[in-house]
């Protein structure tokens, strides 16, 4: 059985910190508005210096988000088969990396402060560009490491198709986020993703 590592206490102060941060800059943007939720506000809110406060966040909107750098679980990646359903599989990383960029924070909160301010959608955007970045970069290793994928085709190669394949494999992710039953708060979770991959590869077989 395989011990769950324990975090030490610099990591449990990072953590605190990066969360008293991300309270302090959400709290005062919904209660003064974001004009008001400055830095140094929101340095000052959560008792850090403004200098503190750029070694968590890049910018004031990421942490009123509470977004943070997507991570790609090495575990997930080593669990790609380029014999099995890839677009299926790739779908589901998508999913799993773009979750790390949102951590746990509150998302009807979330909801809230981009539906007030419409311009903090397109900063959230831009951790999904970098999630599924990291996901075309995986890809391509595993496709690049198998023979029947590395020669490419057409003249296309591994990276080549591995960022076909993540555009393909995110149609149902998108259609999943556009839905009218898809829930905000609750999020997008990889097993959502079954009946929109069904409907997928309904609309393949027909088009082939």
């Amino acid at each position: 059985m395989t011990k769950t590592a324990v975090p030490s206490l610099r990591e449990r102060r990072k953590a605190e910190t990066w969360t008293a941060l991300h309270e302090a800059a959400a709290s005062l943007a919904l209660e003064r508005g974001l004009e008001q939720a400055t830095v140094e506000a929101i340095a000052d809110s959560a008792g850090v210096s403004p200098r503190t406060f750029f070694n968590y966040f890049r910018a004031k909107e990421d942490a009123v988000l509470g977004l943070q750098e997507p991570v790609l679980d090495p575990q997930l990646v080593s669990q790609l088969s380029p014999r099995g359903d890839l677009v299926g599989q790739v779908s589901r990383l998508l999913v799993s990396v773009a979750r790390t960029a949102l951590g746990s924070t509150d998302a009807l909160r979330r909801s809230q402060l981009m539906a007030a301010y419409p311009h903090l959608a397109q900063r959230q955007m831009e951790y999904m560009v970098k999630a599924e970045a990291l996901v075309c970069q995986a890809v391509a290793g595993v496709l690049a490491g198998d023979p029947s994928w590395a020669a490419g085709s057409g003249g296309f190669d591994a990276d080549d198709t591995a960022r076909m394949l993540v555009m393909i494999a995110g149609v149902p992710v998108r259609f999943n986020l556009t839905s009218p039953a898809y829930d905000p708060v609750r999020g997008l979770r990889p097993e959502d993703l079954d009946p929109s991959l069904d409907l997928l590869r309904q609309i393949q077989r027909k088009l082939l």
